[in-house]
C-alpha cells in the first residue's frame, strides 16, 4: 500500500506538478510549494486555518 503524494497545503499541487518543502508546525508536518511559500512568509494569516492555528497570526510588519 503505497501512502498518497504530498500536496501544497495552500494550492494542492503535487511534487510531481511543482517543487515541495516540508515544514513543520504544532507538531504536524505540512508541505508547501515555491509559489506559495511567499504567502506563508508574508501573509501567514492567510494560511492559519490550513495550519491548524489556535490564534491567528499578526501579519508581517512592511519595512516602508
Amino acid at each position: 500500500m503505497s501512502s498518497p503524494s504530498p500536496t501544497c497545503l495552500n494550492c494542492h499541487r503535487t511534487e510531481h506538478q511543482v517543487p515541495l518543502l516540508n515544514l513543520r508546525f504544532g507538531g504536524k508536518e505540512g508541505w508547501v510549494c515555491s509559489q506559495c511559500l511567499p504567502i506563508l512568509i508574508h501573509k501567514p494569516q492567510q494560511l492559519a486555518d490550513k495550519l491548524n492555528l489556535l490564534e491567528p497570526l499578526d501579519p508581517v510588519p512592511d519595512d516602508d
